[in-house]
């Protein structure tokens, strides 16, 4: 076999394996479905007779070209008593490992959290709200199809 063959085989080879691992992208569907468990993840974590309102817009988000991607956003209002630094202290060793905390190295005031999350970029940030506390999770999924036009 000749360098040329070899390396022509070679080059093959590493194309079919691209090939093989890569998978179809999920439907914008399946983003909503998989951004929604995410939060409900962290709301799980809410003290009993929290008040959830989703404000998630259901228009497509920013990826690459012909991708698109989904942005839950649910605001918690916990029943008192509520110590927001102490929910967003505990909160990342009671979740399971796949949530992986992550730096964004922007300081905030606000009690927050960054994760990442099977490819979801997850936030989650406690603020005031008229002298209310207010948990603010937005959880924004990985790259897949856009919607389908209707």
């Amino acid at each position: 076999m000749t360098f040329t063959h070899l390396r022509f085989a070679l080059l093959t080879v590493a194309a079919a394996s691209l090939l093989v691992g890569c998978s179809p992208l999920p439907s914008f569907d399946q983003l909503e479905s998989e951004s929604r468990a995410a939060a409900q993840a962290i709301a799980d974590h809410l003290p009993p007779g929290t008040r959830i309102e989703d404000r998630s817009t259901g228009e497509e988000g920013p990826c690459g070209r012909g991708t698109a991607s989904y942005t839950q956003h649910w605001a918690a209002y916990p029943a008192p008593p509520f110590d927001g630094e102490e929910f967003i202290a505990t909160l990342a060793r009671e979740l399971p490992d796949e949530f992986v905390v992550v730096d964004t190295g922007v300081p905030m005031s606000d009690p927050n959290l960054a994760m990442d999350y099977r490819g979801m970029t997850i936030d989650v940030i406690v603020a005031d709200d008229q002298g209310e506390p207010i948990v603010d999770i937005l959880a924004i999924s990985r790259c897949g199809l856009p919607p389908e036009d209707e």
